[in-house]
C-alpha cells in the first residue's frame, strides 16, 4: 500500500493492473474462461459494485463494507465453482476498487492507516462471508425442501450462527479453536433458530439433520480460510459434532 497522511484517489485505472496482479498465480489452473475474458469480468464486478452505493448518506467506513459485500457476492456467484477462487488474493484489488470507483471526496480525508485498516478488515470478512452463503444454501436443499419460511430460517439461523462465531478473538492461534469455533457457531444458530420458532428450532430442523447439516458444512469446507489453514479441517463424521 502507497503511504501517506491521507487517502488519494489515482487518476489511472487502479484496478487494471490490481486484476492481473491477482490473476498471476492462479491464471494457469483457469481452463474455462480466456485470461482477457476473466480479467474483465473481475474488473466489471469491481466497477459495478460501487452502483447503488448511498455515498451521501453513509459513513465511508459503512460504504466500504457495502462495497465489499456487493463484490465477493458477484465474485462467487460467478466463480464459486472454482477451486483457485479461494487462493486469490483480491485485497489489493479491493483497495483498488475503492479508490477507482468512489466520488475522491468520500475518501479524500481518510487517513491511509484508518483506510487500509477497514479495507483490509472489509476485505476478510466479506470474502468469508460470502464464500460461505452459496455453500449454505446448496446444502441447505439436501435437508429443506426449497422455498419456504422453514429454509429461509434455517439459512439465516447458520448464517447468523458463523457470524457469531468468526467474530470470536485468536481464535486462529490456539489449537483448541476449531472445536471452540464449531461448538459457538452450533450455539447460536441454534439460539437463533429458537427465537424464530417460538422455543422450538425442532419443528423447522430436527436435532439429527442439523449435525447432519453441520457435518455437510464442515465437509465442504466451511471453516474460515485462515483457520483451516492454521489447524486443518475436522475429520470427516467428526464426533465433536
Amino acid at each position: 500500500w502507497p503511504g501517506g497522511a491521507a487517502v488519494g484517489s489515482g487518476t489511472e485505472d487502479l484496478l487494471w493492473g490490481a486484476v492481473a496482479e491477482a490473476l498471476d498465480p492462479v491464471r494457469h489452473v483457469e481452463d474455462t474462461w480466456e485470461q482477457s475474458k476473466l480479467e474483465r469480468r473481475i474488473r466489471d464486478y469491481f466497477r459495478k459494485a460501487a452502483r447503488g452505493l448511498e455515498f451521501q448518506a453513509r459513513p465511508w467506513h459503512v460504504l466500504v463494507n457495502e462495497y465489499a459485500d456487493c463484490v465477493f457476492a458477484s465474485l462467487f456467484q460467478a466463480l464459486g465453482d472454482r477451486p483457485w477462487l479461494s487462493q486469490a488474493d483480491f485485497l489489493l484489488v479491493l483497495d483498488a476498487g475503492v479508490r477507482d470507483t468512489f466520488p475522491p471526496q468520500a475518501i479524500a480525508a481518510v487517513p491511509q492507516l484508518d483506510f487500509e485498516r477497514a479495507v483490509l478488515a472489509a476485505h476478510d470478512r466479506a470474502f468469508e462471508e460470502q464464500r460461505f452463503l452459496p455453500m449454505l444454501w446448496e446444502l441447505l436443499q439436501n435437508y429443506i425442501p426449497k422455498g419456504g419460511k422453514t429454509a429461509k430460517k434455517v439459512y439465516d439461523a447458520f448464517e447468523f450462527g458463523r457470524k457469531a462465531a468468526s467474530r470470536m478473538s485468536a481464535w486462529e492461534q490456539d489449537p483448541n479453536e476449531v472445536k471452540a469455533f464449531v461448538s459457538k457457531w452450533a450455539d447460536s444458530a441454534i439460539s437463533h433458530l429458537s427465537r424464530n420458532t417460538m422455543g422450538d428450532p425442532s419443528c423447522a430442523l430436527a436435532e439429527e439433520p442439523a449435525a447432519e447439516l453441520l457435518h455437510a458444512l464442515l465437509g465442504a469446507g466451511a471453516l474460515p480460510v485462515p483457520l483451516a489453514a492454521e489447524h486443518g479441517h475436522p475429520p470427516s463424521g467428526w464426533p465433536f459434532v
